[in-house]
Formats: C-alpha cells, sequence, structure tokens
C-alpha cells in the first residue's frame, strides 16, 4: 500500500527515498510526478486554517487511490506533493498518472464552510531513462513544473531542452525576433473560446509559441521581457496579427460570429503605424473588424492612462473588439472601467478559481458581471477547469468562459479539427 508521510518532510529525505527505491531489486526504472497545488491561501483566508488542512489531507487519501501498491505518494512542505511510479512501461505510463492526478485536483471538497477545491502544476520525469541519480530527477521535475506554470498547463514533461536555464538575461536577449522569423520558429497555438448560454464556439485566442531548435516549445513569458522595450516587440505583434487573421478568415467562413482574439503589449501601444498596421492586416485577409478582439492587460492600460485611452479610442474607431484583459490584478478604478470603449472584460482566472470554494469571491465576480454589462461589455471568464465553475459562472450571467474545461492551447490543425470542424458541421445540420 502506497503512504502519505507527515507534511513537514524535507526535499533531502525525498532524494533519500528515491535513491533507496531505485537499490529495490526489481526496480529497473523510476518516474516521478512532482506535484505544486495552488490555491490553498485562498481557501485558508475564506474558510480557516482548518480547512485548508482538511483539503490537502483530502487530496493526499485521492493520490493514495491512484497508487498501485509499489508506488509511492509523499507529502513535501505542504502544498508539495511527489509521486513515485515503479516501473513505468513508459513515460505515457507517467503521463497518464499526471493526467489522473489533474482530474483529482479539480475535484471539490464538501465542508460545513462551503465546496473548496484546489488546482496544480505538475512536472514528470523517468530515471535513468532521462535523469541519472535522484538529485537529477528532481532537478528536472522543478524545471517542468516551473515550464507548467508559464504555459498554463496542467503538466509538462521534462526533456533535454528544458535543461537550459531560459530565464538568465544572456538567453532573453539572445531571442532575436527577425532571426526566429526567418528560420519560421514561431508558431500560433489557439485556445477555444465558448458561449456560456449555447455552449458554442465563439471564437478563439491566439497565443504565440517559440519553437526554439536548443530549448523546445518556449512561451512567451520567457522572451517577451527581451524585446518589450525594442522594435522586436512591432515585429512580433505583426507576426502574430497576420497568422492569426489568416486563420480566422478560414475559420469565420464556417462558425458563425467567429472572433479572433490577439494580444497586444504595452509596447505595441505607443507605436505610431500601430492602426494602419491593424487596418492593412484585415484588408488583406477580408476580415471584419468587429471580428477581431484585441486583449491588452489592465496592467498595461495603467502604465500610462492618458495615452492608453487616446489609443484605445483609435482603435475603437477601426471598428474592432477591445478587451481588457486579467482584470482584477491591476489597479483601475471602476470609474477608469466606464470610461474605457472597451468591448469586453475578461476576469483573471485568479478570481474564476475560487468561485466554488469562497462566497466572498462569488460575490466579486458576480458584481463585476453586473458591472461589465451595465457599460455594454461582454464578460469573458478565464481558467474555467470543471462543469460546476461554469454551472456558477452561467448562473451568475457571464458571458464566455475561456480554460483548461474546454480545452487547452493547441495548433491551427489540431483546433480547426477539434473546434472548427465540429461546429462547422452542426451549423450546416442545421441550416
Amino acid at each position: 500500500m502506497s503512504t502519505v508521510s507527515t507534511p513537514q518532510l524535507r526535499f533531502s529525505f525525498l532524494l533519500r527515498e528515491i535513491e533507496n527505491l531505485s537499490a529495490v531489486r526489481g526496480v529497473r526504472s523510476l518516474g516521478m510526478v512532482l506535484i505544486r497545488l495552488a490555491g490553498l491561501q485562498a481557501v485558508n483566508q475564506s474558510h480557516g486554517y482548518s480547512a485548508g488542512d482538511q483539503l490537502l489531507e483530502d487530496f493526499g487519501r485521492r493520490l493514495r487511490t491512484i497508487a498501485r501498491p509499489q508506488d509511492k505518494v509523499y507529502q513535501i512542505n505542504g502544498t508539495t506533493f511527489a509521486f513515485l511510479i515503479h516501473n513505468p512501461s513508459h513515460q505515457g505510463h507517467a503521463v497518464l498518472g499526471a493526467e489522473r492526478i489533474a482530474r483529482e485536483a479539480r475535484v471539490a471538497l464538501e465542508l460545513p464552510t462551503g465546496r473548496m477545491r484546489l488546482s496544480a502544476h505538475m512536472g514528470v520525469s523517468l530515471m535513468p531513462e532521462s535523469a541519472a541519480d535522484a538529485a537529477s530527477l528532481l532537478h528536472q521535475c522543478e524545471r517542468a513544473v516551473a515550464e507548467s506554470r508559464e504555459l498554463d498547463e496542467p503538466y509538462t514533461v521534462y526533456t533535454r531542452e528544458l535543461g537550459t536555464n531560459l530565464g538568465s538575461s544572456s538567453e532573453q536577449s539572445a531571442f532575436d525576433v527577425d532571426e526566429v522569423l526567418q528560420k519560421n520558429e514561431l508558431e500560433l497555438y489557439y485556445q477555444p473560446k465558448v458561449d456560456l448560454r449555447s455552449g458554442r464556439l465563439s471564437g478563439a485566442e491566439a497565443l504565440v509559441r517559440w519553437d526554439s531548435p536548443t530549448n523546445g516549445i518556449v512561451s512567451p513569458g520567457v522572451f517577451m521581457p527581451a524585446i518589450e522595450n525594442s522594435r522586436g516587440i512591432h515585429a512580433l505583434f505583426a507576426f502574430t496579427l497576420n497568422a492569426a487573421l489568416r486563420c480566422a478568415c478560414e475559420w469565420a467562413h464556417k462558425v458563425p460570429d467567429f472572433k479572433m482574439a490577439v494580444n497586444m503589449s504595452p509596447g505595441n501601444l505607443e507605436d505610431p503605424d500601430l492602426i494602419e498596421a491593424i487596418a492593412d492586416a484585415l484588408g488583406v485577409w477580408g476580415l471584419a473588424p468587429e471580428q477581431l478582439v484585441l486583449e491588452i492587460t489592465e496592467t498595461a492600460l495603467m502604465r500610462d492612462a492618458r495615452t492608453s485611452a487616446l489609443k484605445l479610442a483609435e482603435l475603437k474607431a477601426l471598428g474592432v473588439r477591445l478587451a481588457i484583459d486579467d482584470f482584477g490584478t491591476g489597479h483601475a478604478s471602476l470609474s477608469y472601467l466606464r470610461d474605457l470603449p472597451a468591448d469586453e472584460l475578461k476576469i483573471d482566472r485568479s478570481f474564476v478559481a475560487p468561485v466554488l470554494s469562497s462566497e466572498r469571491d462569488r460575490r466579486i465576480v458576480g458584481s463585476v458581471i453586473q458591472l461589465a454589462h451595465a457599460v455594454n461589455m461582454e464578460v469573458v471568464a478565464e481558467g474555467i477547469e470543471d462543469a460546476e465553475a461554469m454551472q456558477v459562472l452561467l448562473g451568475m450571467n457571464c458571458d464566455v468562459g475561456q480554460g483548461f474545461y474546454f480545452g487547452a492551447p493547441i495548433p491551427a490543425d489540431q483546433f480547426h479539427a477539434e473546434w472548427v470542424a465540429r461546429f462547422a458541421q452542426s451549423s450546416k445540420a442545421r441550416a
């Protein structure tokens, strides 16, 4: 029977356990899933520390139901768990474990104080296939956890490319937009946005990824800081805009009212040629302006509120839709929100995640939805991870949902096959 150890164990203990297990006769390999839970602080604040402890204990018990008798589960430093798999048949065995753990992390626990849940980011690696020893196995899983957070994925499998420290300033500066464009190393992934009332596809958000030949798939959180204040930010936006509109042009013919969302950085708002570049791209790809949604974060808007408002007014005059992204994480006042010429308000996932467990957060989200509707904004909830959260948001009259419950970001061909084709067929069937 697998066991959960006491919450105060240190990683040094885990390293010794890995070394001991790998030395056991008959153990040819070990797979490890390192699990970092998120959301405990919100639970503690809303329901008390005893409720948070109970939630962790419940998660540990559910991990034991996943583990085979020869597998082991350890709890390290409270919100960190390690799941050791004896003799995984292949990498997919460990990945399957991570997928099952992700589902268990989303299961709500019923307590007198309400329904509570956590979310998880995980890193997966194998020894000796990838790691030579216990320390390397743990380090690789740590790197994979960090990547899963960066990509906003539930888990990431360690690869050799992740071994490079992409966080260093020297490696950030190695990202050259012109060079990666010339080598065709940039790719867009698309995450579906779903109308909560009808359940139909309403659009997609385009997310850029760098397919580095030495580092694999790299998220923009790594390379964007290096180019934010350079001309490279304009070249990157031009690529993203045109690649997204090329797909949107095809998909909009098949899915009624399809809208493509493209992210803008603060540096883009300072580009004097921004309006002309967007108008030209719309003309080239033959897309109506209202089918393009430009997303700008609340924090970016507040960096220079006056300049941002003027630029947004110019964009609005062009006819495109404007969305305030990650609302709730910045410092925008309600009066500022009222004055912005925006069409959509995206509620940040940090507010969406606790709606099932926190009455306070439900009231905040409900109030934001009412406010947005009062100023004729459509509301998009980010980070929806299960049907229960979707139903709560639907009950609050939220308009659109986005998150892993509907689908993770995927390449264009996969998005077309899994989303566009499905809703194109259903629309034909009703015609």
